[in-house]
């Protein structure tokens, strides 16, 4: 892109003002004549507008293309239980919108915005869902003016919430799991209206729901869009890179990368997930890294964490250092596991590690499979949780690559292509997997010098009331306006339907499937669901 700045205009003027004084602009024909002053003086007008609006149209075009989404990190919490509308919300940008493909700010510009609208469930007596919406308006460069732009909420990454229309909907306490295996006791009553006490009782004994106040702490990552177009300078156009290993390095990596094995493996021998990542460091350097940037590390499966699990799942919650299935690379268990989430178990990120007999100058080489978690159902039949991954593992492995370089622990990197590998996989589970093959190497450091470290500010805010009692009359009537709602008309269509899916999935021809397994209807919340999965003679 050619800038237009004055002070080449200005230069360009006064050496023609000279050569025009002294006659010696000379013509492109091969006479040797010279121009005359005035003739000189017309071409020389007639280049530079010709040349403002070359440069008007790269701009503009350059604003017509600009990407309409970009990602930011908060520096503050922000909750629908103790924020206020009109309040300042201050986030940096991880993810920078871009221009033809290259990112217009750095990694950690500001960005600015503020609570457009708020509304909390506080006792539940007027709202039950709550509900969020900002509106951020100006991003503020390094080095430049701040920029005026208006963007809202595309998603938050790994929330149970939905995002419709720039308004963050937080989820209704009573559509969980547990409620909707609770809620069959009302029809009971539908043969004997003497029981029905007892949906009321058990709620009030066991007053166990999800919060729904929405709360997102700092450090939360949102997915912004643009409503307007946003206007793009060149001199923006300068967000640096992590620093790439010189030639003769990536040459000796690509070469290197070719003998490293494509798949890792269940123990039944299955292929499953990708190894897409390589980390040179040790393992200080490798632990470091990951908690420095906000990830935990997972715990081993026992019959504890399996109670988390079911209990989280119920819940709705996270379950920060939930375990992992096991997985092989070379018939050898992952040395470390790690994972980063928000507010649900059903979405996470989340990778495998596993060290390599080889060194790379003298320090120790890791290959990791990472992908990131969009959903999970129960199954009762395999007796545990099933993930379900996002098909675009290079997004995934991005995301690490990011999440380690705004921590300050990424010395260079460089993506090593494998030609020979197939660029859609299914894994163990029969998931496609999209990847365009090639495998990111990351050079650790030290961590020092992260991008939001100093940034972050503010207090912790309430999310939810302080008082157990106030939560406990709360629960109470979020559940009685979600029994009275639930009357015998609505309780009678909904057994209706229950029943007829029911029938339907219970005549299934054997031959469509290669298990014959009948499932009750899934209750999504999020992009989280229950599901039961019962062998096809099941009697009802």
């Amino acid at each position: 892109m050619l800038p237009c700045s004055s002070g080449a205009y200005d230069s360009a003027r006064k050496a023609l003002e000279l050569a025009v004084t002294q006659g010696r602009v000379r013509s492109k024909s091969t006479t040797g004549e010279f121009l005359r002053p005035k003739t000189a003086v017309f071409i020389f007008t007639f280049l530079m507008v010709s040349l403002c609006l070359n440069c008007i149209q790269v701009n503009a075009a350059c604003e017509q293309t600009a990407d309409r989404t970009f990602r930011i990190r908060l520096l503050q919490p922000v909750s629908s239980y103790s924020s206020k509308a009109g309040s300042s919300v201050r986030g940096i940008l991880i993810e920078s919108p871009q221009c033809d493909g290259v990112p217009i700010f750095t990694d950690g510009t500001l960005v600015e915005g503020y609570i457009k609208s708020v509304h909390k469930v506080g006792m539940g007596f007027r709202h039950e869902v709550a509900t969020l919406e900002l509106e951020f308006d100006h991003i503020r460069p390094d080095h430049g003016p701040p920029i005026q732009i208006r963007a809202r909420v595309l998603g938050v990454d790994n929330a149970r919430e939905k995002v419709k229309n720039g308004v963050i909907q937080g989820i209704r306490s009573n559509n969980t799991p547990q409620d909707h295996l609770t809620s069959r006791l009302q029809y009971l009553s539908m043969w004997d209206p003497d029981l029905l006490w007892i949906l009321p009782i058990y709620r009030a004994g066991f007053p166990v729901l999800p919060e729904p106040e929405l709360y997102f702490p700092r450090g939360t990552d949102w997915l912004l869009e643009l409503v307007t177009p946003l206007p793009v300078v060149s001199a923006y156009i300068s967000a640096p890179e992590n620093r790439e290993f010189d030639r003769s390095e990536r040459v000796a990596l690509d070469k290197e990368v070719l003998s490293v094995p494509e798949r890792t493996t269940t123990p039944k021998g299955l292929d499953t997930d990708v190894i897409n990542l390589a980390f040179i460091g040790s393992r200080e350097q490798l632990r470091d890294s990951f908690e420095s940037a906000g990830w935990k590390s997972s715990e081993a499966r026992s019959f504890r964490t399996v109670l988390r699990e079911i209990h989280a799942f119920l819940l709705l919650r996270n379950y920060p250092s939930g375990p992992m299935s096991e997985q092989l690379l070379g018939g050898k268990p992952a040395d470390s596991t790690w994972e980063k989430g928000l507010d649900s178990i059903a979405r996470r990120d989340h990778l495998r590690i596993w060290s390599e007999p080889d060194v790379w100058q003298g320090k120790p080489v890791w290959l990791s499979a990472s992908t990131r978690d969009i959903g999970a159902s129960l199954s009762l039949r395999r007796r545990k949780f099933i993930h379900f991954v996002n098909p675009d593992i290079d997004e995934e492995r991005e995301r690490v690559v990011r999440d380690l370089t705004l921590s300050g622990c990424v010395d260079a990197v460089h993506h090593a292509p494998r030609p020979a590998m197939p660029h859609s996989v299914e894994n163990a589970t029969g998931r496609e997997l999209q990847t365009d093959g090639a495998i990111a190497i990351v050079q650790l450091r030290a961590c020092d010098h992260a991008v939001f470290e100093n940034n972050s500010e503010g207090p912790e805010l309430a999310f939810r009331p302080r008082s157990k009692f106030a939560r406990y009359i709360r629960t109470q009537v979020l559940s009685y306006r979600d029994f009275w709602r639930e009357n015998v008309l609505y309780g009678a269509f909904d057994l209706t339907r229950i029943s007829v899916q029911a029938i339907r999935r219970s005549h299934l021809k054997s031959g469509r499937r290669s298990t014959s397994d009948l499932r009750f209807p899934e209750v999504g919340w999020g992009t989280t669901k229950t599901l039961c999965v019962l062998r096809s003679n099941t009697i009802f």
